[in-house]
This record gives C-alpha cells, structure tokens and sequence, in this order.
C-alpha cells in the first residue's frame, strides 16, 4: 500500500510530470495533501490526476481514527488509528495552556517487551511509515479542527529510537 503522505515534493512533482500535467500541478496537490484532503476534495486537481494516482495505487487515507477516549480530568485524549493494512496503533492529545500536544506512534508493537506495557506483547510487527505518522496528525486536526495539534512528540512505546 502506498500513501500520499508519504510523498516529498520532489516525488510529488515528479508523479505530476510522469501523468503530463504542468508542473505547477505539483504545488497545488502537494498542498492537499498536507493538509490530508481526500481526492474527492482536491478541487483544483483534475480528475485524470486523480485517476492516474489512484492506478499507481496511491491511497488517499493512510490512518483513521476508529476509536476515542476523553479524560474528564484535564481535558486528555487517547486515540485508536485503524491503519490500512488493519494494525492498529495508539496516540493522545494533550491540552496545555500553551497548546496542545500529539503524542504520534512510529511502530506498531514493540520489540521491547516490558512487563508493564501491552505494546510488546506480540512483538514489533513494523515500522510506521513518514504518511502514517503524519496521517495520525492530519486525523486529529480533521476531527478536532485545522490547528488543533501544536506540537508532536514521538511516542515512547516500541523504542523508535533504538
């Protein structure tokens, strides 16, 4: 499965030049993009752009939220992201005074396997790729509205580092 998201700009432009569109068509899809439109809101994009990035088998919607959970103490949500391939990964949205804060997940599972966590307890099954992490904020801002997360930290479980 490949995802829009995870597309640089310069795969984006290339993709548009490859269909024979303009190359200015590349600003205004990437702009779509990162924003998490789905094709049918790309408005300016013509529908054999489109058609043509639908048969280089490129989703439109690589995470869905399929499940939330609000704290009625500090404001606190945990998500459920249903992924394309039917993993499911975690997030939460933290509320400050500051801001808000998305803690994004970066695998599914863990290799770690600590006694304390259920992340590990099938293992780390893969790696997220760059749109599924970025999908996980274009989700949130999408329920809750553009400008809802301002700041994204990598989520402790499955050791994204290591």
């Amino acid at each position: 499965m490949r995802f829009l998201q995870d597309l640089t700009y310069e795969e984006v432009e290339k993709t548009v030049l490859d269909c024979g569109m303009p190359k200015y068509r590349a600003g205004q899809l990437f702009s779509w993009i990162t924003r998490g439109a789905k094709y049918g809101e790309m408005s300016n994009i013509p529908q054999s752009l489109k058609d043509f990035l639908v048969s280089q088998g490129y989703n439109d919607e690589p995470v869905r939220i399929i499940r939330t959970l609000e704290s009625k103490l500090d404001g606190t949500v945990k998500f459920l992201y249903a992924l394309q391939d039917n993993n499911v990964i975690e997030g939460v949205l933290m509320k400050y005074k500051y801001g808000n804060t998305l803690c994004v997940s970066t695998q599914v599972g863990c290799r770690m396997n600590c006694a304390f966590c259920a992340s590990g307890l099938d293992g780390l099954v893969r790696n997220l790729t760059s749109g599924e992490i970025l999908g996980q904020i274009i989700a949130v801002n999408g329920t809750y509205g553009a400008g809802t997360v301002g700041n994204v930290v990598l989520m402790g479980s499955g050791e994204p580092l290591d």
